[in-house]
């Protein structure tokens, strides 16, 4: 993981500049990619002891390229070790006239349901049954929460076609949990108090891509092709939405 974040600051300027360089003609959607989290509040904590920001980072360095390649412009909202809060991730996408926020996280699961390990010195948490696949969270409070539903159900399309499940432990009624599904069978939830979501003037979601905590999910979003699978089946979902 620590080898392929060395590249994210690269990658992601590169993809800038070649967004910029299209852009320059005539004007592609803006999408603005937050990957979730800094070093001073990394997330969550997985099997490996990994903090969430790090992984974040490395499916973002990934993401970048491939939407520029897609027609799109790319902006980010932090670079690799920048501290920025929910507001200003939010603002920054308002400012710039994006035509979606996607903010990118990786997911875990309740205290109850891990348990504590160690790895190489660092806590690590595991789940104590299954919990696995991808989660999609939109806010009623965007002013755009109709296009921001839109692109969420482009988004679990695609996840789907590419194998992935949606999780559906965040809906379960106990404390932490009770979010509303909006979409079962795409893994599509209401959350209307998340800040990066609500705070933007633009179309905007949240995705969880893989739960830290499950071993086999863990697995799967550490790989790197299949990385390149997650990226590749997110921008053809934001073509299909650019396409509609």
């Amino acid at each position: 993981m620590r080898d392929s974040l060395r590249a994210v600051a690269a990658a992601v300027l590169s993809a800038l500049a070649l967004g910029a360089s299209r852009a320059a003609g005539g004007g592609p959607p803006l999408v603005m990619l937050d990957p979730g989290h800094t070093a001073s509040s990394p997330g969550a904590i997985g099997v490996r002891g990994t903090p969430e920001v790090e992984y974040n980072d490395a499916l973002v360095a990934v993401l970048a390229p491939r939407l520029v390649r897609a027609g799109f412009r790319v902006e980010v909202t932090r670079a690799p070790g920048e501290e920025l809060d929910l507001p200003g991730r939010a603002a920054r996408a308002t400012s710039r006239g994006a035509w979606l926020l996607l903010s990118i996280h990786h997911d875990s699961a309740q205290p109850r349901f891990l348990e504590r390990l160690e790895r190489g010195g660092r806590p690590a948490y595991r789940a104590t049954r299954p919990i696995r696949g991808y989660a999609l969270f939109v806010s009623e409070r965007n002013p755009e929460a109709r296009a921001s539903l839109r692109a969420a159900v482009a988004l679990g399309r695609r996840l789907l076609a590419l194998g992935r499940p949606p999780t559906l432990h965040h809906a379960e009624p106990i404390p932490g949990e009770g979010r509303v599904l909006l979409d079962r069978q795409l893994g599509i939830y209401r959350f209307d108090e998340l800040a990066v979501l609500r705070r933007a003037s633009c179309p905007a979601v949240l995705l969880e891509v893989g739960v830290l905590v499950d071993p086999v999910d863990e697995a799967y979003v550490s790989d790197p092709a299949l990385r390149d699978a997650l990226a590749e089946a997110i921008a053809r979902a934001l073509v299909d939405l650019r396409e509609e």
